[in-house]
Order: structure tokens, then C-alpha cells, then sequence
């Protein structure tokens, strides 16, 4: 079994005013605004933690249960990887032991 780690992507320039994140990508002229919740993933997202990593985190801090958490963190990071911010995931060693970048 393997589990995805979400990367920013390198490019992305991020501020945070009021708990809201904004985020940039300067060479696509794209942009996108984050609500507390979406901010807090979004700096959970170092490249060491996992989508279930996460989840947990926000299901402790949440006061939600680690599926629901899960789910939203899920469709988040596909939100987020869809409109580019993300650099795609890297590959924790799984059952063959190999490591690759997706």
C-alpha cells in the first residue's frame, strides 16, 4: 500500500490575512482565496504529511470524525491539484519498497 504526499507547488506564493489564505500562482495568473479551514490544510501540506495525516490533524481540531475529515480533506487537495497549486504527490514506499515521484 502506498499513500500520497500533496505538494505545494513551488511557484505558489501564499499570504494569510484574517485566518483566509490567499494564494498565487504568478506564471498562470491564477489565484484562489481559502476560508480558515482550507487555510489551516493548506499549511499542513509540508511534504511529509499524507492526506490521512492531515485529515486526522483537522478531525482533532475540528471537532469532526476522521471520515468526514478525510472525505473533505480529499476534495480539497483535488480542488487545489485541479487548479494547479499543487505539484503533484509524492509516493511513500509501499509494499515494494519503491519511492517515486507521480
Amino acid at each position: 500500500m502506498t499513500a500520497s504526499i500533496p505538494m505545494k507547488h513551488p511557484d505558489a506564493a501564499a499570504r494569510v490575512y484574517d485566518d483566509e489564505a490567499f494564494i498565487v500562482l504568478p506564471h498562470k495568473g491564477q489565484y484562489k482565496i481559502l476560508n480558515s479551514v482550507g487555510t489551516r490544510v493548506w499549511a499542513l501540506i509540508d511534504g511529509s504529511r499524507s492526506a490521512d495525516d492531515i485529515a486526522h490533524v483537522i478531525a482533532d481540531e475540528y471537532d469532526t470524525t476522521f471520515e468526514k475529515a478525510l472525505s473533505d480533506v480529499e476534495t480539497f487537495l483535488g480542488d487545489l491539484e485541479s487548479n494547479g497549486m499543487l505539484a503533484g504527490k509524492n509516493v511513500t514506499p509501499g509494499e515494494n519498497g519503491a519511492n517515486r515521484n507521480v
